[in-house]
């Protein structure tokens, strides 16, 4: 299959850059050479090497769109939940929805964790477009404490520092959890919705 990437649909464009995370996963970012990199991607998806070179000239290239592409779908599927209920059963779908994520993309999140210094230092326009998705989260995450400071549901004070700290501490799953340690995601994201939503965001117990 030759083709140029930015002519692909999005489940062939996404099926691309899950290779490319898997090649990363099991050598490091910087562990191979940058063809040695294209090559494995090309092998496991059908695509030309060329068209895959010409639409990721760098390796900074390829692991920002990796960055890029998983951020924008943690992000979406966020904000595109419109489900009714009280604010602590938005805030347990939103963690339960976080953990997710970080189980099956846990290789895309330490990318870009890895190279947002990188871009800070390089490429602004690209650090701003991963940091605005990252705002948009938290914004979303601070309308919801807000709906619950205002129905008594939490006790705290400012929403906009308490999203921070609890959007801190989601984030931090990336940092400790190890997927082959014996606790299943469905047991991360009760231990992440008790410590959120009775610690961080003072609801109280039944």
């Amino acid at each position: 299959m030759t083709a140029d990437l930015s002519q692909l649909d999005a489940q062939t464009f996404d099926r691309t850059l899950s290779a490319a995370a898997g090649v990363f996963a099991r050598h490091g970012l910087r562990g191979l050479d940058m063809a040695s990199v294209l090559a494995e991607v090309a092998t496991a998806t059908g695509l030309d090497p060329a068209a895959l070179r010409r639409d990721f000239p760098t390796r900074l290239d390829l692991a920002y769109a990796i960055a890029l592409n998983s951020t924008r779908r943690l992000v979406n599927d966020q904000l595109a939940d419109h489900r009714p209920g009280c604010p602590a059963e938005r805030i347990e779908r939103l963690v339960r929805r976080h953990i997710d994520h970080c189980w099956h993309r846990r290789t895309e999140e330490d990318l870009r964790r890895d190279v947002l210094p990188t871009l800070r230092a390089v490429d602004p326009a690209r650090y701003r477009e991963l940091s605005d998705l990252r705002y948009s989260y938290l914004e979303h995450l601070r309308s919801i404490v807000a709906d619950g400071v205002a129905q008594e549901h939490f006790s705290v004070s400012g929403s906009g520092a308490t999203a921070s700290r609890v959007l801190e501490t989601l984030e931090s799953v990336v940092n400790w959890y190890e997927p082959h340690d014996g606790l299943s995601a469905e047991e991360l994201g009760d231990v992440c919705t008790d410590l959120i939503i009775h610690h961080h965001l003072g609801g109280p117990r039944d």
